[in-house]
């Protein structure tokens, strides 16, 4: 690409980011409603929570949730998704997939959130409108609420599901249902990121990367736990079993 190409792919790319990118914040949004929050753990196929989940007022998933559901899993999480928590890099190894407008249009997928809303997530964002070179809806999560979330983990970075769990147990709820979430204790479950199916695997794989720490995670999910005024919290079988020995 020439220079003078580059620079109009640029402004264009701002452009974009200017008229299609809307604040979101989980206060405004969650509040007195009932949010359940899935993630791609395998502990979320323990047993059935469909219910529940379908019952939620809102149902939150996060990064490939679209791409990896299939038929098998209905029965233990329901298909219903309102809101994806993605981190707007659409590799496939270790980001969130493709934003896929079509597929998300069939799950009826109503918020794409980008939850980094520091510069490393807003240059993932304006990199996603230079690639794609149309005005796509997509929204930052609010920016107090953001760094409330990510100064706690010191040179660390939230993975995109914490950011989703904590900015559900934020708001004053009239219910957080949680499930999926092991902190990288179980693999994901089939189908969401494959190539890190063996548990080993995933450490290394987190280990190599550098950016997340699984415990700092944990602790900080139980002090968020702690300090919700959400109405009423329900965790899944998994997280139930391991916060309740520490509480």
């Amino acid at each position: 690409m020439n220079p003078l190409n580059k620079v109009i792919r640029h402004l264009y790319g701002k452009y974009l980011f200017h008229i299609s990118v809307a604040e979101f914040d989980p206060v405004a949004e969650f509040s007195q409603k009932k949010i359940a929050v899935i993630g791609a753990a395998d502990t979320a196929l323990i047993k059935s929570n469909r219910e529940i989940i379908e019952a939620s007022d809102i149902v939150i998933r996060v990064n490939k949730a679209p791409h990896a559901w299939e038929p098998s899993l209905d029965k233990y999480m329901g298909k219903r998704i309102d809101i994806l928590y993605h981190s707007f890099f659409e590799n496939e190894q270790s980001g969130g997939g493709e934003i896929d407008l079509d597929l998300y249009t069939k799950f009826g997928i109503q918020k794409i959130i980008n939850p980094n809303n520091n510069s490393l997530g807003r240059k993932a964002q304006l990199n996603f409108y230079k690639r794609k070179k149309q005005r796509i809806p997509t929204y930052l999560l609010n920016k107090e609420i953001s760094e409330n979330i990510s100064s706690r983990f010191g040179s660390h970075l939230p993975t995109i599901g914490f950011y989703a769990l904590a900015s559900s147990l934020i708001p004053q709820t009239e219910q957080v249902f949680i499930a999926g979430f092991s902190f990288f204790k179980t693999a994901y479950y089939k189908g969401y990121r494959d190539h890190l199916e063996d548990q080993r695997d995933n450490e290394n794989h987190i280990a190599a990367q550098g950016l997340h720490s699984p415990d700092k995670e944990f602790q900080v999910f139980k002090d968020f736990l702690r300090t919700s005024p959400s109405k009423k919290i329900i965790l899944d079988d998994y997280l139930e079993k391991i916060i309740e020995p520490e509480t």
